[in-house]
């Protein structure tokens, strides 16, 4: 209903707008009602169903599992989101600066950088819901503008907590991190250890969980034994 109301809203002041600056912040109400709408239709943008089979693949040179994560109806409605707001404020300030003063497009620059950022590095593959590779030697994980990285030696534990799966390490430090994109686009690490976003508690959390002990286990054997030839 709010959403709903913020369009006729939106329709009834882009009418009786006067000029391109106030038409350009009546059509803020329309901006606001679609943001709304989309936002509220939850069940239709659900992504709910099988996850993403994984399957194998060659990463950086190495043999390993991918298990891409879901990127449904909602990834691509939130970048629309993110599109509507950032397009306003880029429309703002060019319209502003045309018919007003120069303040407008130093005051609209900032968000609509920020927000179009999202959709731009999307299309340019740095920004994505990713997913994980797990080879015979460390496992990788990449999600919105973040990769990391952990040998396979260095995993104490893996198990899944919600709609993650906490990867201990062995020692601190052991967890590598790739920078995919600037610092305001990406997804911050929540702690030292590596966590492994999963859709949903049933998204197939506890296999990759699994997954990850066996083939660390798996590594620490090759390793002893690389050892034991290597020794004296």
């Amino acid at each position: 209903m709010t959403g709903t109301v913020a369009l006729v809203l939106g329709v009834a002041l882009v009418r009786r707008a006067d000029s391109a600056f106030g038409t350009t912040w009546a059509a803020l109400f329309l901006v606001l009602g679609l943001i709304v709408l989309v936002s509220s239709s939850g069940p239709l943008l659900d992504s709910s169903g099988p996850a993403p089979r994984p399957r194998e693949v060659t990463w950086d040179g190495e043999r390993a599992t991918y298990r891409p994560r879901r990127a449904g109806r909602a990834w691509v409605a939130s970048l629309g989101v993110l599109t509507l707001l950032g397009g306003w404020f880029a429309v703002m300030g060019a319209v502003g600066a045309v018919t007003e003063n120069w303040l407008w497009p130093v005051l609209a620059s900032v968000p609509a950088v920020y927000f179009l950022g999202f959709p731009v590095l999307a299309l340019l593959g740095r920004f994505r819901v990713g997913g994980t590779w797990i080879s015979a030697t460390r496992v990788v994980d990449e999600h919105h503008g973040l990769r990391s990285e952990l040998r396979l030696a260095d995993v104490a534990t893996a198990v899944q907590r919600g709609d993650s799966v906490r990867v201990t390490a062995a020692h601190p430090g052991a967890v590598t991190r790739h920078r995919l994109t600037p610092r305001p686009w990406r997804a911050r690490p929540r702690s030292q250890d590596l966590e492994i976003v999963v859709d949903g508690p049933a998204a197939g959390g506890a296999d990759l969980a699994a997954e990850l002990t066996s083939a660390a286990a798996a590594a620490g054997r090759r390793g002893d034994r690389s050892r034991r030839r290597s020794g004296p």
